[in-house]
């Protein structure tokens, strides 16, 4: 069924977006936006198109906000605070590149809200310490150097797989402790290790051919992939005896909730890669489990009641 909105911008010339389409993605990639964000974009801005298309809008002046509600609503019927996020967020994109070039008077899509998301849904999975020393050591019995290196990393600095798979020889810095890592945005982030994971790091690239460039290949001497990792990982915590599904995330979530317990936000938010104005960081500052005793038995109720005290 068709809103009043809708009707009041029905004409028998169907408006085809396709171009300025193509135009806006050009215009992200030069900006440095990542593939899999251009696909998510190119996604949603196609099924704009045909939506419009569908719903004969003649002009792109007949892009209304309502217009641009009934299409979230169409796309998104579950109301996933998700989806509708990045639903959102394709027609900004799209309709801020066409106000700028002056295609349109007026951007429709600042009348477009960003879902909320309730925050104690986004508290992420984490490994307990006894379960991470569980996976690491049998790992290290059962795993090759390469399984070892690269869960490590995971696990230490907190990188995402993308950020692994891309890792090449000269990224690495043994003798300074540090790494590059190619994040989000595409720019590098020097990336602090330890003393230890130094020192694996070392012996991994030891062990590597010196012909190689990247750092970490699959059997048949190619780049590995992040769903590689993805398999490895859920393989050895099965293997390990760990009770729930282990993924590359739970990892990331787990070095992030650790540091964020011990040194706060802004450094967990440096040792991450999120940009100071992001507030994804907030979602780790929970405390863990093992600050619940301490916490409670410095309550000053427990100076002030003694059973049996008259």
């Amino acid at each position: 069924m068709i809103s009043s909105a809708l009707k009041q911008h029905v004409s028998k010339k169907k408006l085809d977006l396709t171009g300025k389409i193509t135009a806006c993605l050009t215009a992200e990639r030069s900006r440095g936006l990542s593939e899999r964000s251009l696909k998510e974009l190119q996604l949603h801005l196609s099924r704009f198109n045909i939506f419009c298309r569908d719903r004969r809008v003649g002009e792109i002046s007949g892009c209304t906000p309502a217009i641009l509600k009934d299409f979230l609503l169409y796309i998104n019927p579950s109301s996933s605070p998700s989806r509708g996020k990045a639903i959102v967020w394709s027609l900004r994109k799209l309709f801020g590149y066409l106000s700028l070039w002056g295609d349109i008077a007026e951007n429709p899509a600042k009348a477009l809200s960003h879902p909320k998301i309730s925050r104690r849904s986004k508290l992420p999975d984490y490994l307990s310490a006894s379960h991470l020393r569980t996976l690491m050591e049998y790992v290290s019995q059962h795993g090759t150097l390469q399984d070892l290196t690269i869960l490590s990393l995971l696990a230490t600095v907190g990188a995402r797989p993308i950020e692994i798979c891309k890792l090449r020889r000269r990224d690495i810095h043994c003798s300074q402790q540090y790494i590059f890592l190619s994040v989000k945005g595409n720019w590098y982030k020097r990336t602090p290790v330890s003393a230890a994971m130094a020192e694996l790091l070392e012996d991994y690239m030891a062990a590597l051919p010196h012909d190689s460039e990247q750092l970490f290949l699959n059997q048949w001497g190619r780049p590995i992939d992040t769903r590689y990792i993805g398999r490895q990982l859920k393989r050895f915590a099965v293997e390990a005896g760990l009770p729930h599904t282990i993924t590359s995330n739970t990892l990331r979530h787990t070095f992030a909730t650790y540091a964020a317990d011990r040194h706060g936000v802004t450094v967990t938010r440096a040792l991450l890669g999120h940009c100071p104005q992001s507030h994804a960081t907030d979602v780790y500052m929970h405390l863990a489990p093992s600050k619940f005793r301490p916490l409670m038995n410095c309550h000053p109720y427990q100076t002030t009641y003694g059973r049996g005290r008259k």
